[in-house]
């Protein structure tokens, strides 16, 4: 079990070596605890793994929509660190989804690369529909994306593209301010036409 674990791990292309060191050695040196699913299967989970590594270990869906769970037919919290002997259900929504949080929660490498990657893919969708909405008021100011999505991180301050449309999706960066900036050659530059004040972000 402990070497298909470790497995497991190697082979998730998400895992950078560093995580996968630090989650290996967590999963090495640990002791165990085991549970039973509702069905009587057993299973094994190093000391201090939470309910939520449960959910990830019976599958990662299971994990990702994980809303609450029970423990000897009592509710839990996500976080509630299993004991030897203890009778493990988990309770599902199709609404539930991974959040940052989660990472604080779970102990074993499994659930933790399952987590990054889901909010990995979470961000990555939001950022998509944060790219076309400045696609769209580009195109309102008759100008491209492509020719000018790099000023517009800097003047923003945004780590890169990515990090820029998740920012346009969650409404942190006011896009009105675009219409400020001076353009040349249909081209904006990363200053205001009024006064380089810095970007006024939402609160």
């Amino acid at each position: 079990d402990w070497l298909s674990r470790a497995r497991e791990l190697l082979e998730n292309p998400n895992n950078d070596a560093i995580d996968f060191l630090n989650d290996f050695k967590s999963n090495l040196f640990s002791e165990e605890v085991y549970v039973f699913t509702p069905k009587g299967e057993l299973r094994f989970f190093p000391k201090g793994a939470t309910a939520l590594d449960f959910a990830f270990d019976i599958h990662s869906e299971v994990g990702y929509h994980c809303k609450a769970v029970k423990v000897d037919q009592r509710i839990v919290p996500l976080s509630y660190e299993l004991k030897s002997g203890e009778q493990v259900n988990v309770i599902t929504s199709s609404n539930q989804k991974p959040n940052e949080d989660w990472l604080k929660i779970v102990k074993t490498g499994k659930a933790r690369s399952k987590i990054r990657q889901a909010l990995k893919e979470e961000k990555l969708k939001q950022g998509s529909i944060g790219k076309e909405t400045l696609e769209r008021k580009l195109k309102g100011m008759k100008l491209g994306l492509e020719e000018n999505v790099d000023t517009i991180v800097k003047y923003y301050g945004a780590q890169n593209r990515l990090d820029l449309y998740y920012n346009i999706y969650k409404d942190v960066f006011d896009l009105s301010e675009l219409k400020l900036l001076k353009v040349e050659n249909n081209s904006l530059l990363a200053e205001r036409i009024d006064t380089p004040e810095k970007v006024v972000i939402k609160k």
